[in-house]
């Protein structure tokens, strides 16, 4: 029950990275398709710049916790994955120096170059956790490091979670964005939330027809429990984002973070006797008791007082 319950933790925070920086990413590669030059890409960076800090907080905790309480698990997964886990740390650094950088000088051209470095890092950051979560969706933890990690199947997985990312953050932009340049992001979520969501379910089918997954774990349960976690969203996202763009945002959240779920349930049999020693969780235990409260009351904050509509008294971040 203990194992259970620190592994739980474990996922709880990863989904909320995913679904937290995860619009940050989508918005980011829909940096250029929001509205009409400068103001649209300067608004779409005021949008996010409130929560985007914050948000990486997760990846941090999550990475913490990980090699604190699963040092048997980590290992395994950093060997396995870490040219993967190496290149999403670079494409994190560019995008987030992308951020900082696009603003210090005034120059058109500096900021458009820029703008090009932030979309296409943004693209590949989201790729790669794509790929990241398709390879230890199709084959956990291995003895070998994978080092072309690019089989038909991730590579699925990687256009697929990639996609979902862009829609996270059109609805995002169109919770934060005012009224007149809304409409762009709203349209593309009502255009591509359906087929994205079928994109999903044919990952999942597939996954469960061609992966061999061991059906005495349950995985094709907890596939099929993630694939339909992830339609529901999505579809529902799509309904959503014209009338309640705030309730549409919670349905992308939930397909964004659903993949840990299976995941989850697929690295659990390793995970289960990779747990940190009693006295090392304690002192964890004492550790989270307090930085995780503190953590939930910023972004909890963070998320009240900024998601909403901006207009001209907005404060500009980046």
């Amino acid at each position: 029950m203990v194992n259970h319950s620190w592994y739980l933790l474990l996922g709880l925070l990863l989904g909320g990275y995913l679904l937290l920086d995860g619009f940050v990413i989508g918005s980011s590669i829909l940096l250029r398709h929001v509205g009409p030059g400068e103001r649209g890409r300067r608004a779409t960076i005021t949008a996010f710049g409130p929560f985007f800090l914050g948000n990486e907080v997760w990846l941090v905790v999550t990475a913490a916790t990980l090699l604190a309480v699963f040092p048997l698990l980590e290992g395994p997964l950093f060997h396995a994955h870490y040219p993967l886990l190496v290149a999403l740390l670079v494409a994190w650094l560019i995008r987030d120096g992308a951020v900082w950088l696009r603003s210090r000088l005034g120059g058109a051209g500096w900021r458009g170059g820029w703008d090009h470095v932030l979309t296409v890092a943004s693209v590949a950051f989201g790729l790669l956790w794509g790929l990241l979560l398709g390879n230890l969706a199709s084959g956990g933890v291995g003895r070998d490091t994978v080092w072309l990690p690019f089989g038909w199947y991730p590579l699925l997985w990687a256009v697929t979670v990639a996609s979902v990312f862009a829609v996270h953050g059109a609805v995002f932009l169109a919770v934060r964005l005012p009224p007149d340049l809304s409409g762009a992001p709203s349209r593309w979520v009502v255009r591509l939330a359906a087929p994205i969501a079928a994109l999903y379910a044919v990952v999942i089918v597939v996954g469960v027809a061609t992966q061999a997954l061991p059906h005495g774990d349950g995985l094709p349960v907890w596939a099929g429990v993630t694939g339909l976690l992830a339609v529901l969203g999505l579809l529902a996202a799509g309904r959503l984002v014209t009338v309640r763009p705030k309730a549409a945002l919670a349905c992308t959240a939930v397909a964004v973070s659903a993949p840990v779920i299976l995941v989850g349930a697929r690295l659990w049999p390793v995970a289960e006797h990779a747990l940190a020693g009693a006295s090392s969780l304690s002192v964890l235990g004492r550790f989270l008791v307090v930085v995780i409260p503190v953590v939930l009351l910023i972004q909890g904050w963070t998320w009240m007082v900024f998601l909403r509509r901006m207009d001209g008294r907005t404060t500009v971040f980046f």
